[in-house]
Order: structure tokens, then sequence, then C-alpha cells
């Protein structure tokens, strides 16, 4: 069953002079797959996250999560689908400072009045995954960038949503924290089978997905798959990106 359906997504930026940002884009995402989403900067990958998270409205085509199509609902329907369908993974964590790492995670919860002992019971479960229970009590600011996008992630999945978006996860982290974050990633990608679509810049956090999808100029270039080696597919991310161009600080020389 696909989880997510893009069918002829177009999103132009009306100005002086308008910008088509993404152009006639297709792809379908399965219930289960771990898919990135590669290209050089401008090319439309974050216009392409946006308009999946219902963040920003396509200009023509349609989008399917879990069926639906998210819009065509109206301003309060939106951010309820939103809460209850996505969770999200930013590169910046988004946490709030003035919570504690268990408020953090809870909040997504809190936000649907949920019964405490239920959160707690879901809190647990979530914390002792990720490995983050001892620091349930700490501020966000005591904590590592690694144990940070942990709790983000663990934000995201707590209410188990049909689709996970993250936008560059490892951006922020050194090579440890990130490699850190993927495996985090993909282990919840195999045991929960939570569906996830990444945008990233990094070869090494792409090389584990499942397939990669590459965009230039605001339309599908080309995708591969992973198949079962995982160096292979680090090789073969990294020819396709240097014949897609872009500048070198798009590409990660950092070998597996």
């Amino acid at each position: 069953m696909s989880i997510l359906d893009v069918r002829h997504l177009e999103k132009i930026y009306e100005g002086k002079v308008a910008h088509k940002a993404i152009e006639n884009i297709n792809f379908t995402v399965e219930k289960g797959e771990f898919v990135g989403i590669m290209g050089p900067s401008g090319s439309g990958k974050t216009t392409l996250l946006n308009l999946i998270a219902t963040i920003d409205r396509p200009t023509a085509g349609d989008i399917f999560i879990n069926g639906k199509n998210p819009h065509v609902l109206n301003r309060k329907e939106t951010a309820l689908f939103r809460r209850h369908e996505l969770g999200f993974v930013f590169q910046h964590f988004n946490l709030l400072d003035t919570l504690t790492v268990e408020e953090n995670i809870v909040l997504p919860l809190t936000l649907d009045g949920e019964s405490v002992k239920e959160m707690d019971q879901k809190l647990n479960q979530v914390a002792k995954k990720l490995g983050i229970d001892p620091i349930l009590k700490k501020r966000t600011y005591e904590i590592s960038g690694g144990q940070m996008q942990r709790t983000a992630i663990a934000r995201a999945i707590i209410h188990q949503p049909a689709l996970i978006l993250a936008d560059e996860p490892t951006g922020n982290l050194d090579s440890k924290s990130a490699k850190d974050v993927m495996e985090t990633l993909t282990a919840i990608n195999k045991e929960d089978g939570a569906t996830t679509l990444m945008v990233t810049h990094d070869a090494v956090a792409a090389s584990y997905c499942h397939r990669v999808i590459f965009i230039k100029d605001g339309q599908l270039y080309n995708e591969i798959y992973r198949g079962d080696n995982r160096q292979a597919f680090f090789q073969k991310i990294i020819d396709m990106l240097a014949l897609l161009g872009g500048d070198s600080r798009d590409l990660s020389t950092v070998r597996l």
C-alpha cells in the first residue's frame, strides 16, 4: 500500500519573474519504505518536502498521504492532519528549551489531550527504544546534539504517524552523532515499519535509505536502489551527485 502518492506536482512562486520550483513530479512511497531525496542546492528538494508536509500548497497536482489529500482540507483540519499523520525531524531539532526532554517528546500527545497514564506509557516505550531514558528530566541545553536529535525523533514517532519527514536530520551533527541518528532512524523503520522520507545533502546519511530520488531543476532526474551492499550504494550516490553538479560542499567526501 502506498503511504505517499505524489502526482503531477508543480509549484510556481509568483513574483516579478515567476519561478517554477517544481515541475511535474510523480512518485510513490510504499508503507515501510525509507526514501532519500537529494539534489544540488536550489533543486527543489525543500520545496517538495514543504508541499508534502502541508507547509506549502502546490500550484498544480495532488499529494495523497495515507489515501487522503491534505490540501483540500480547511486550516483547522490541515493542522489536525499534520499532527496525526506526520512526524517531523528537522536539522535544527526545533525543540523548546523551556521544556524538559520528556515534555518536548509528549508535546504531540499533550495537544491531543491524551491521559497522563497513556502519555507515560508511550513516553517510556519510545525513550527506551531511543536510549534516552536517563536524560528525560533534563532541559535541552543540558544535552548533546545527538541526544537532541534523538529527542526530536522520539517526538516525531510517539504518536505513530503514517509518514516521518526528515529534513537534513544530520546537518548539525558530527559524524559519530550523525551515524547514531541514522542508525536510530533505520531501526525505527525496520522494527516499526515507520515510513520515512528524508531530504539530505549527505551521501553517508542517504546510504541508509532503501532508495534515493534525485532532483535537478525542480524535476525528477533519477532514482537508485540500495540492494544488499551499502558501500556500493554509497559509491553510486557519490557518482550521481557528481553527475548532477552543484557546489562542492554538496558532496560529502566521508567514507563509510
